[in-house]
C-alpha cells in the first residue's frame, strides 16, 4: 500500500483537475481524471479496501475530498458533484 499516493498528493491532484476542467465535475469524473493524471495502474485501482467496501483508491479519494471540503477548498454542489470553492 506504500505505492499509493499520499493524501496530500491526491488533494493537490483533485484541485488541479477541477481547475483544469473549469467547471463542476462528478465524483467518478474526478476519480478517473486524478488516476490518469497520476498514472495509476489498473492493478492499483483494483486493490480492495481493507473493509471490503470498495477499492482502496476510492476510499482514499473520499477522504481527500472530505478534507478539501472541510478546509473550504472545494464544495459539494449536489450529490456527487464537486466544484472549487469561491
Amino acid at each position: 500500500m506504500d505505492d499509493f499516493p499520499k493524501k496530500k498528493e491526491l488533494m493537490d491532484a483533485i484541485i488541479a483537475v477541477l481547475q483544469g476542467n473549469g467547471a463542476a465535475m462528478k465524483t467518478a469524473e474526478i476519480d478517473a481524471a486524478v488516476a490518469k493524471k497520476m498514472n495509476l495502474s489498473d492493478e492499483m485501482l483494483a486493490i480492495e479496501e481493507a473493509n471490503c467496501t470498495g477499492s482502496e483508491y476510492s476510499y482514499r479519494m473520499r477522504w481527500a475530498r472530505t478534507e478539501l471540503k472541510q478546509k473550504g477548498k472545494i464544495v459539494n454542489l449536489s450529490r456527487g458533484v464537486w466544484g472549487l470553492h469561491g
